[in-house]
């Protein structure tokens, strides 16, 4: 029991208390400075009672250390885990982890070169600040200057942690530990963009077309990293899984298991990489030159890939989160207003990005609800061009709607 001795050293209650608060425990009964009764989560199907705990609180108790220490035990006994990974659950708190393994062929699993590691820390670095420029503003380029809350994201919430067994494995973990609030949402969203977008580079010598719809410029940016994460001589293959902060359950577009890339895997995903962004760059060529004729162009190509069969205009309601937020005064003489957003929605089973001009009592609201982390909901006319989805009408949220 040394090692639950020492964890109940360096942890209080209230840390414990909101662990399990946050991984689904039902609090019982609580005396306010003096005990917590907890209650473990039943298993599915199970028809027993859960079997109550009791958490001390008050560490003047003469008995206090003795009943923290048997309550960590048997908490680290019901995940059937030891003192020393439930300390680990304990400190991340709220924040989410991605793991990042690296295989060699000579078998050396708990070294790893200093040039390799400087290799994997710069490569995970720009991986990561990718996600979170794509996440503050999907619209723009990864070039110029990086988006306020992508910048404050990088600078204070993303951790080297202690490594792994298996292999040599660097823990990055994303997000505030301590509380939930507009960071938190916007850290987990930077690590599911980043898990979706690892899971479409995978598939792009079998489909380049994972590259060509809104995702393509992450998928783009996160394929150009990976052959300088393969440059050692001795390097067989790498992994990346996530581990998901308790109590929040990650979008259902994310990956199940881990994206596990050989080295011949990464060879071929440099060479598709190379002949997307050659058709992409073609494709904008082609885009100018048509814009810059004058003549009549015998067969068109259109500046994004075919939509699905949707109505041209139709009134709908829809809702959804806030990815853009817009000033523009090119606008005001187009739309009456040089403020829009952009709503990720679905509509009619299809996932649009709808823009929307909005007054300036809208900005504001809409720029709160993304802050918050909160849905939006739009209802008006939605308009289909070829450049996308655009909509006019009234916007609301948190219940308070805004005319317009």
């Amino acid at each position: 029991m040394d090692d639950y001795h020492a964890l109940a050293s360096s942890i209080s209650p209230s840390v414990v208390s909101r662990y399990l608060r946050a991984q689904g425990w039902v609090l019982i009964d609580g005396r306010e400075g003096l005990l917590e009764e907890w209650a473990a989560p039943e298993n599915v199907g199970s028809e027993s009672e859960s079997e109550i705990h009791l958490l001390p609180v008050n560490q003047e108790y003469r008995d206090f250390r003795r009943r923290f220490v048997e309550f960590l035990a048997a908490v680290a006994a019901y995940y059937q885990i030891d003192a020393h990974e439930l300390s680990h659950r304990l400190r991340l708190g709220a924040a989410d982890v991605l793991l990042f393994r690296v295989c060699h062929d000579d078998g050396v699993d708990d070294a790893v070169g200093i040039d390799e590691a400087n290799d994997v820390l710069s490569a995970m670095h720009r991986m990561i600040a990718m996600s979170a420029r794509y996440t503050a503003s999907p619209n723009k380029a990864f070039t110029g200057r990086v988006p306020p809350r992508a910048k404050e994201y990088l600078a204070q919430y993303v951790q080297l942690g202690h490594t792994r067994p298996g292999s040599f494995v660097f823990p990055f973990i994303s997000g505030p530990r301590d509380f939930h609030d507009a960071r938190t949402l916007f850290a987990r969203r930077v690590m599911e963009n980043l898990a979706v977008g690892l899971d479409r580079v995978r598939g792009l010598p079998a489909s380049p077309n994972v590259a060509l719809d809104e995702f393509g410029p992450l998928v783009v940016a996160l394929a150009d990293g990976l052959p300088k994460l393969a440059r050692s001589p001795a390097f067989s293959s790498i992994e990346f899984s996530f581990v998901w902060a308790a109590g929040r359950e990650p979008s259902s577009e994310v990956p199940a298991s881990p994206v596990a890339l050989q080295s011949p895997e990464i060879r071929e995903i440099a060479v598709a990489t190379v002949r997307v962004k050659q058709y992409l760059q073609d494709r904008k060529a082609s885009d100018y030159r048509l814009a810059a004729s004058r003549g009549p162009v015998a067969t068109p190509a259109p500046r994004v890939p075919a939509l699905p069969e949707f109505p041209s205009v139709v009134d709908v309601e829809i809702s959804g989160e806030i990815i853009a937020l817009n000033i523009d005064d090119r606008r005001d003489s187009d739309w009456g207003s040089r403020y829009s957003i952009v709503i990720r929605a679905d509509v009619q089973n299809l996932i649009v990005d709808v823009e929307m001009p909005v007054g300036e009592a809208e900005f504001a609201v809409a720029t709160q609800a993304r802050n918050l982390g909160e849905e939006v909901t739009a209802v008006g006319t939605l308009v289909r061009t070829m450049g996308g989805f655009t909509m006019r009408g009234q916007l609301t949220s948190s219940g308070q709607q805004q005319s317009r």
